[in-house]
């Protein structure tokens, strides 16, 4: 072999383990993409319904009423388990940087966290968690043809006595053609060490109101605060992000990580990110591809002892 062909043989192999890492099965891992900076979206007005602090935006591109997006937003509390704190309210753009709140909000008056929407066939299906008093939860579904009156509600996934069902995402994939329901299942206030856990879970259907019938399935498990899953195909793979949360990482801060898969269900693998997608007390990350491109809504904390967040939005690099 001449030594030209040696000095480009080394330089081609240090250039494919500078662009991919592996996992111990050898699978390639990439990063997540390289994110913009963040806007603020919507804000609470004080003394208004939603002045306790927009948390969590779900998108749909709908093209009614002079709208072309539509965006669903749950609001932000603790240490309040109060059904009437929780609400759900309404805002629409043409751009995804200006958004005009409904005047009609909230279109969801009570007992209702983390509204998540997906737009098919003429009708808006809306899905969000349900508290008890003990603070069990269970993830309901719900429906509009005008995107502003929903009603026929109905159980997708249970309460369990003691237990976590919330943080729901929905996603449609036109690649199978299949809804995709992921969220949080876990144990999270038991006082016997060790017992605590925080699943992801996923459900699957061809028919969106089979998914009340559909089996879950685990793709990531945690013994320490994992949550909040969303799911976006992009780039011909399929990226997670799930919110994190530790004493002893990232300095006590909520982080997003991210996961990539070559499935909606399949196995997911922590992207390389160092520091991960969103580390800066970021959270509640809904993710969405428009128009071709990418774009996160999330929640910033501005004040952390004092639960106070902000409503943001970046979007992939180009």
């Amino acid at each position: 072999m001449s030594s030209f062909i040696k000095y480009f043989s080394i330089l081609f192999l240090v250039g494919c383990v500078c662009l991919f890492a592996s996992d111990k099965d050898g699978k390639k891992v990439n990063n997540y993409p390289e994110l913009t900076a963040p806007i603020t979206v919507i804000e609470g007005v004080p003394g208004q319904w939603d002045e306790n602090k927009p948390h969590t935006m779900s998108i749909v591109e709908a093209n009614m009423d002079g709208y072309k997006y539509w965006a669903y937003y749950g609001l932000a509390y603790y240490g309040n388990y109060e059904p009437s704190v929780r609400k759900a309210g309404l805002a629409r753009s043409n751009d995804l940087i200006h958004w005009e709140k409904y005047e009609g909000n909230p279109i969801i008056k009570g007992d209702c966290r983390w509204p998540t929407v997906v737009f098919t066939n003429s009708t808006f299906y809306m899905f969000y968690a349900e508290y008890n008093s003990d603070c069990d939860s269970r993830i309901v579904m719900v429906t509009s043809k005008d995107g502003k009156n929903f009603d026929n509600k109905e159980v997708i996934v249970p309460m369990e006595k003691g237990k976590q069902n919330q943080n729901p995402f929905i996603f449609y994939n036109k690649q199978d053609k299949t809804f995709y329901l992921a969220y949080y299942n876990g144990i999270e206030r038991d006082t016997v060490p060790g017992n605590n856990v925080w699943n992801i879970n996923i459900l699957k259907s061809k028919d969106i109101k089979g998914l009340k019938n559909a089996k879950p399935k685990t793709l990531i498990s945690s013994p320490q605060t994992l949550a909040a899953p969303s799911i976006a195909y992009y780039n011909n793979k399929y990226y997670m992000l799930v919110e994190f949360f530790a004493t002893d990482k990232w300095d006590g801060k909520w982080v997003t990580l991210g996961y990539e898969s070559d499935k909606p269900d399949g196995k997911y693998v922590e992207v390389n990110n160092n520091p991960p997608v969103l580390y800066d007390n970021d959270a509640c990350a809904f993710q969405y591809v428009l128009d071709g491109e990418l774009y996160i809504t999330y929640s910033h904390c501005l004040d952390l002892p004092n639960w106070n967040w902000e409503l943001r939005m970046v979007k992939a690099k180009k």
